[in-house]
Order: C-alpha cells, then sequence, then structure tokens
C-alpha cells in the first residue's frame, strides 16, 4: 500500500493551523473579555434583604455619578476599637460574605464589606484598572467620614489584597492586614494559565504599592495554598520588605480556608488586641 505523505503533510498542516487559528481567538477574546474572568461575581436583585446573627448597616457609597457600590457595616457589641475596611475576593458578594464579619466583631472591631462593581447589589462594571483604584480611594473616603483615621484597619483578601496595599500605599490606615496576597496580579495570571503578561490589561502590582506603605504590615498565607503559592508571592514580598512585613503561614490552610483555621483565629485576636 503506498502511503501518500504530501495528503498526510497537507492534513497535518491544516490541523496545526486549526490550533493556532483557536489559540488566537482564545487570546482575543480574553483579552477583550478578561474582566469576565478575573471577577466571578454572584448579582444580587437590588430588592434583595440581607440577613445575619448580627447587627449591621447597609449602605451605598458612591464612586462615579450614578455608580455605587453596596456595602454592610457590622458593629462590634463592646466598644468599638475603630473600623476593618475589608477588600474581599473574586467570587461570590457581601450577603456571603459578611459571615465572617464575627472575626472581627469579637475582636472589638467594626468591620465594613463593601461589593465590587457587578457584584451584589453594586452597579456597574470595571472596563479599567483605573477604576478599581478609584473605587478603593472612594471607599477609604466614605470610612473618614465615620471614623478617625488613626482608628483604621486595612485588609484585603486574595484579589482584595492589591486593593488594599493601593489604599493604604495612598493613605495613613494603622495596620495593613493581607490574607493569600500576589506579588502582582498580571504575573499571577500569567503562571497560572498559558496567556502572555503582555496580554492582561490589569497589573494590580501589590509589590510597588507596599514599598509606599507607612503602616506595619501582616500577612497570613495558606501553608497549602495551591492557587496563590506563598513561595511565589507572600514569601518574595517578605524578602523585598523584610522590615515591613510581618509573615505568617497558618499551617494546612489552603487558599479558601484561612479563616477556618483555629491558628488563624487566635493569631488575628492577638493582632487586634494590640491596635
Amino acid at each position: 500500500m503506498k502511503i501518500n505523505f504530501r495528503k498526510i503533510g497537507r492534513r497535518l498542516l491544516r490541523f496545526i493551523s486549526f490550533i493556532i487559528i483557536l489559540i488566537l481567538c482564545g487570546y482575543i477574546f480574553l483579552y477583550i473579555k478578561q474582566e469576565r474572568f478575573f471577577f466571578n461575581p454572584k448579582i444580587l436583585d437590588k430588592n434583595y434583604s440581607y440577613s445575619f446573627d448580627q447587627p449591621f448597616e447597609e449602605v451605598n457609597i458612591a464612586v462615579e455619578d450614578d455608580i455605587n457600590l453596596n456595602a454592610l457595616l457590622f458593629k462590634t457589641d463592646s466598644i468599638s476599637k475603630g473600623l476593618i475596611v475589608y477588600f474581599h475576593g473574586n467570587a461570590g458578594a457581601i450577603h456571603e460574605w459578611g459571615e465572617r464579619a464575627y472575626l472581627y466583631t469579637e475582636n472589638k472591631f467594626d468591620v465594613l464589606f463593601v461589593d465590587y462593581r457587578g457584584y451584589g447589589k453594586s452597579d456597574s462594571f470595571y472596563e479599567e484598572e483605573s477604576e478599581l483604584y478609584n473605587d478603593a480611594q472612594k471607599i477609604y473616603d466614605y470610612a473618614l467620614t465615620r471614623y478617625d483615621e488613626k482608628d483604621i484597619i486595612v485588609l484585603g483578601y486574595s484579589i482584595g489584597t492589591g486593593f488594599a496595599s493601593y489604599t493604604a500605599a495612598n493613605n495613613n490606615p494603622k495596620l495593613l492586614i493581607l490574607e493569600a496576597p500576589y506579588y502582582a496580579w498580571n504575573e499571577f495570571i500569567a503562571n497560572i494559565a498559558p496567556v502572555p503578561k503582555a496580554l492582561i490589561n490589569y497589573e494590580i502590582p501589590s509589590y510597588k504599592f507596599l514599598g509606599e506603605v507607612d503602616c506595619p504590615i501582616r500577612v497570613f498565607h495558606g501553608s497549602k495554598d495551591f492557587l496563590i503559592k506563598p513561595e511565589e508571592h507572600s514569601k518574595r514580598l517578605k524578602k523585598l520588605y523584610p522590615n515591613k512585613i510581618e509573615l505568617t503561614l497558618i499551617k494546612g490552610a489552603g487558599h479558601n480556608g484561612i479563616y477556618l483555621s483555629k491558628q488563624y483565629y487566635d493569631e488575628l485576636k492577638e493582632l487586634l488586641d494590640r491596635y
């Protein structure tokens, strides 16, 4: 039987060309619609009614004309030591994130959870990186209308650590807490997905922001976080700013389980007792 190598070659070339076109189309789609990949919101009806086992106040924070961010302010039963401004992760909405409020209210701090654009009952959606920073500052400005800056702590979790770092760099809170932070968002995405860094519109360079932070910085990171690996992110940040950052690895914790750990609870209590 005679093998037609030319025919086989043409078929192979067409197959390779198809794969290349498919990859290029994927890159183009990601470049145009990457916000849909980075942000994974739970959308709530505007009439949704929040319910928690502790007192809270629902507020809306204006960040641009006709754009408001929905927020929940939880109050401690004790005499408040101040406010924790909480920048949450990339999934869900504050009807879920608010379940963590007890971690802070039990330690005599009020806590403000805010949904980003497109999350929960918040308006609009992000189209560029500058909008993230605008909103972070507007959230902090709102906090300043209700609390003295000397009594404000900024806390960020996962994607929120970049916004928290930016906020602390451009203001003067008394403490910055980062949970599962990344060195830079574009680098993190490029390392976990086959995407050229140049195609990622959002840099969110936490390592740059932290250089401008004047307050103490406490970092918590799960020792078994296989998404944002501590070796590639928190430990690099600690090495970059050894005299600024206090790093605590939560033993056995993954990316989503830090706050469930007794070690975290005890470490957090000891930290907030000092402030």
